[in-house]
């Protein structure tokens, strides 16, 4: 049992970083959390994760951008119910510019839709690319900092709280109670 755990240890270490790049393709919050939480407990290296997961988020989203130039009449016949998105996002990047395209990796719903909407658009590919890279490090460096040194300060906690073990059901039993609370007061009508 305990060389089934060491073998699994050993592939994830070696495979984990090859597995966090394809996932970061598609933008990859829950897969550098993972690594940034494992890297905290010793089971990966939070340097290479920030750099899979920078190097993932940057080949996917300039792919993206790849694909919206070369197969535009395609995609955008396909892509027809989301026009008005596509046109919102342009005029945000009319207007924004370069902090769009450093803020879109936070903002859900927009960060594969604007590689391809600069893919439609004359937008120079070059500068996207760029600029990309820099929104990409920056990135995987917030969120995998924050993973990190939030889930070493949780597992700080937890030590600390694990001789009140016997707290936790009423812990979790208050915490729900207070979520149904807050959600219904917030769903009632004035």
């Amino acid at each position: 049992m305990q060389e089934s755990i060491a073998h699994f240890q050993h592939l994830f270490s070696t495979w984990g970083y090859l597995l966090l790049f394809a996932y970061s393709l598609g933008s990859g919050y829950v897969g550098i959390v993972v690594a940034a939480i494992l890297s905290s407990m010793g089971q990966m290296d939070i340097k290479l994760s920030m750099l899979a997961a920078g190097a993932g988020n940057f080949v996917g989203s300039v792919g993206l951008a790849l694909l919206g130039r070369t197969q535009k009449k395609e995609l955008y016949s396909y892509f027809a119910k989301h026009r008005r998105k596509f046109a919102l996002v342009h005029l945000w990047l009319q207007k924004y510019g370069i902090w769009l395209i450093f803020f879109n990796k936070y903002i859900y719903g927009i960060k594969s839709i604007l590689p391809l909407a600069i893919g439609f658009s004359k937008y120079d590919l070059k500068k996207f690319a760029l600029l990309n890279v820099g929104a990409c490090a920056l990135w995987a460096v917030v969120v995998g900092a924050v993973a990190f040194y939030a889930s070493a300060w949780v597992r700080h906690i937890a030590d600390r709280l694990s001789a009140y073990a016997y707290l936790m059901p009423v812990f979790i039993l208050a915490l729900i109670v207070g979520i149904v609370w807050v959600l219904k007061r917030g769903s009632q009508k004035t």
